[in-house]
């Protein structure tokens, strides 16, 4: 957080003077300059009252919540002030918005209660408060600073999470952590009943069948338990799904943790496998080979290795890729054929097999016999 907000300042309007800056952290930091360009946005009408603004000017970003109380003890019978926060003007400003409201809201209070900002003895408490929020905020994030022997100021940024990424029912949500870790799933009742559906086998679709839950309900949970690191998302697995190793392969001969995980993960009953077999069937993997085949041709069971949670575990941990089959139909054609009528309208080329397949519950061979028989649709491997 190190000197993410540049200056702090406090504004206000002076009965003579207009709007101004009485004080401001540090008081070296150049700002008079920016404010008299922006001060209409910082000390502003009554409509602008309590709204966040923020206001690029020159190569800043100041951002304040103007407040104003009306009262006949005050000149002109209204105090107008504001807590004004100054950052580069590339800077995501969002992780400050609820402190720049509740700062601007707390001394509000403070002010009705027993007149912190109009006393001209306890006013002069603020450029010590300035000072303190700006170091503290900049090098821990939050702050919790004693105002008087009565009131405490605790304020935290809030970072910016990105929304969570889309659950769809064709994909397969597998643990990344023990799902015993996790407190959510003690006191969540959905979460109870889904849970135990998910091996890293079902996609969300037979989740949901299974666990006699909404679909739609199943893929918001998985998109929460995603976005906070407990599940991941995979394809669903087939033996004649096509895979091959990535650039990445390489961590399992570097990384002595990674090796002891996929040793133990993807072990048959307990005996764990040899190193050397295990990336020796990674590294067999290729565009053409299909699941199947390469059990044909290594026997990994006869290792000791399960070739199913070997591909969990590669795909997991990004060590292979699926190579996916998206059709696309190149010309259009009338066919007397139902079920190829179904199927058109996922020949887009943004649809693989796995997500057709879910949608109209058929298996890879269905869809593959339907569309040997057409001379109009090519498939896509990415």
């Amino acid at each position: 957080m190190s000197d993410v907000v540049k200056c702090l300042f406090f504004s206000e309007f002076h009965t003579t003077a207009g709007p101004k800056i009485t004080y401001q952290h540090p008081e070296s930091f150049a700002l008079k300059e920016a404010f008299d360009l922006a001060y209409e946005y910082i000390i502003t009408k009554p409509q602008l009252y309590d709204r966040l603004m923020t206001v690029r000017v020159m190569d800043y970003v100041i951002m304040g919540c103007p407040q104003g109380i009306t009262d006949k003890k005050y000149d002109r019978n209204t105090l107008i002030f504001n807590f004004g926060f100054v950052f580069d003007k590339n800077c995501d400003t969002a992780p400050f918005e609820s402190v720049v409201r509740k700062l601007g809201a707390t001394f509000t209070i403070y002010e009705l209660e027993n007149g912190f900002l109009s006393d001209s003895v306890r006013r002069e408490k603020l450029p010590m408060i300035l000072d303190q929020l700006f170091t503290q905020l900049n090098e821990h994030g939050s702050c919790s600073l004693p105002i008087d022997d009565v009131n405490t100021l605790n304020l935290k940024i809030t970072p910016t999470i990105a929304p969570p990424p889309l659950a769809y029912a064709h994909q397969v949500p597998i643990f990344v952590c023990s799902a015993e870790d996790m407190e959510a799933t003690k006191v969540d009742l959905t979460l109870q009943q889904i849970v135990p559906y998910i091996d890293g086998f079902n996609h969300i679709l037979k989740i949901s069948q299974e666990s006699d839950v909404d679909v739609g309900i199943v893929s918001l949970c998985v998109q929460h338990l995603v976005a906070y690191g407990y599940l991941k998302l995979i394809s669903i697995f087939q033996y004649c799904n096509v895979y091959v190793p990535t650039p990445s392969i390489r961590r399992l001969l570097d990384d002595a943790t990674l090796q002891t995980n996929c040793l133990e993960y993807v072990a048959i009953s307990g005996c764990i496998p040899k190193l050397k077999d295990v990336f020796q069937l990674y590294c067999s993997l290729e565009p053409g080979l299909t699941v199947k085949d390469l059990c044909y041709r290594h026997e990994p069971s006869r290792l000791g290795i399960d070739e199913r949670r070997l591909i969990q575990f590669g795909l997991t941990h990004d060590l292979v890729h699926h190579c996916k089959k998206y059709p696309t139909l190149v010309q259009h054609e009338q066919s007397p054929d139902p079920n190829l009528q179904q199927l058109v309208k996922y020949l887009d080329g943004l649809h693989d097999y796995d997500e057709i397949c879910c949608a109209l519950g058929w298996s890879h061979q269905t869809v593959d016999n339907l569309i040997e028989n057409s001379d109009n649709v090519v498939i896509h491997l990415r």
